[in-house]
């Protein structure tokens, strides 16, 4: 079947009345695998195909969904009917065309679409074995397995857009635990990428078990208020919650701590924060959004200062400027909502190491757990963290049970350095950092709250 021309057939019929007609498919294959002691405990592929049509008349929406393409007329004539009944708003409409750029983003593996599921397995248990023979102190590997996607999208509208695009992500991942006479810990090990052959299943392994060993015996320490390093991963959950207050839904609707603060100064001079839905071979990167706008790279907070929020066309239409190509689909289910695509931190050029040693004293952070305490709206920023004390520059003895606050504001406000091992992680959505520093943190340990 030629998706794109049923697509185009859709928007063809529904417009003759009149009304806006959008058609989106989606053609996804996803597998997921789950190991235990050297066994297979979950094994699923599954296949999802279908049709969503949205229609937009005089303001008022309609949408409709089917996973049967024969019933793409029933489809349109429910998107129709809903549309009529719904409320108008003036802000609502389908966005101008415009010329999508032709440009290899390398977001598509067809070997995946291909590789046995015996190899997916291999690689499974190939991480959980890494994880095991790290260390003898790691004794169980949790939550440890591969996943995949493949997906074909094509998007059709009235107003003449037209056009297709593949992508894949392979990811592995596992929580190893270690153990000794004075406790257990856990570590996080993780690779995904576009591509199956870049993902090294040993290296995945090894970072899990090495990360639980080495915050094996941790300790609260004082509380105090002090330099905090957050590694790569613990930077890039930070950076997930900067992307929800940047949004322009969020301050349209006054739900952001950055309100009203475009053009001012919101964070240190060594602070760059992009979305960048162009990024070669980043896992939220496509040629055009859920709407059919080309995707772009968005400066949001340049060297301190706050320059852009993201848009979708409606919010876009609201305020009178163009969309940032931000509108995000999950599925042919779903309509389009805002949000970001590879969301991030722009790394410097300084060795993590180098951050570390510049530290008189203070906590390198490589866990953290939230347990309510980050707040996108007022910035209120606390976590639970487990890492490695610093002292003279060198990493010393683990920490854990303490925990890290501060406001997300202060936080940007006392960066003060950024590391090149920019890293990315799926939190959330597609947010990366690399190793930072943060000045005057409170770490609430022994002897307070």
């Amino acid at each position: 079947m030629d998706y794109l021309q049923l697509a185009q057939e859709i928007v063809e019929r529904g417009a003759q009345a009149g009304p806006e007609v959008e058609a989106y498919i989606q053609l996804s294959t996803e597998a997921q695998i789950e190991v235990n002691r050297g066994k297979v405990q979950r094994l699923s592929q599954a296949d999802s195909r279908g049709l969503g049509v949205r229609v937009i008349d005089g303001g008022r929406m309609g949408y409709a969904y089917t996973s049967d393409f024969d019933a793409a007329e029933e489809t349109l004539a429910e998107a129709l009917a809903l549309a009529q009944a719904a409320d108008p708003d003036p802000y609502r409409a389908l966005p101008e065309p415009q010329p999508v750029t032709e440009a290899s983003l390398e977001i598509y593996d067809p070997a995946l679409e291909t590789t046995p599921m015996e190899t997916k397995v291999a690689m499974a248990l190939a991480i959980e074995a890494a994880a095991l023979a790290s260390d003898p102190r790691v004794v169980a590997a949790m939550m440890g397995g591969y996943m995949d996607e493949v997906a074909h999208v094509i998007l059709a509208n009235s107003r003449g857009f037209a056009g297709r695009y593949a992508k894949s992500f392979a990811a592995g991942y596992l929580h190893a635990v270690a153990r000794d006479e004075q406790g257990q810990t856990m570590g996080l090990g993780l690779g995904l990428s576009p591509f199956l052959d870049e993902l090294d299943p040993a290296a995945i392994g090894r970072e899990a078990g090495l990360k639980a060993v080495r915050i094996l015996g941790g300790q609260p320490v004082e509380t105090q208020q002090v330099t905090v390093v957050f590694d790569p991963i613990t930077a890039a959950e930070l950076v997930t919650w900067l992307a929800q207050a940047l949004t322009a839904e969020a301050m349209q609707r006054q739900r952001s701590f950055l309100v009203d603060k475009i053009g001012q100064v919101v964070a240190s001079d060594c602070v760059t924060l992009l979305d960048n839905g162009r990024l070669a071979r980043g896992l939220a990167s496509a040629p055009f959004d859920g709407e059919g706008v080309p995707t772009s790279a968005t400066r949001l907070i340049d060297q301190g200062v706050l320059q852009a929020v993201l848009h979708n066309s409606y919010t876009a239409r609201k305020e009178g400027v163009r969309s940032t190509g931000n509108a995000m689909r999950q599925s042919h289910r779903s309509l389009p909502q805002l949000g970001p695509s590879n969301f991030y931190l722009q790394p410097g050029s300084t060795r993590p190491e180098e951050i570390i040693a510049g530290v008189d004293r203070g906590l390198y952070v490589t866990s953290t757990m939230n347990v309510g305490g980050i707040n996108p709206v007022s910035g209120d920023y606390s976590v639970g963290a487990s890492g490695l004390w610093i002292e003279n520059g060198e990493l010393t003895e683990p920490v854990s049970g303490v925990t890290v606050g501060s406001t997300l504001g202060e936080i940007l406000n006392h960066v003060v350095a950024v590391g090149n091992d920019l890293r990315f992680v799926p939190f959330g959505g597609i947010a990366g950092a690399p190793t930072i520093r943060v000045e005057g943190m409170v770490i609430a340990g022994r002897g307070g709250g």
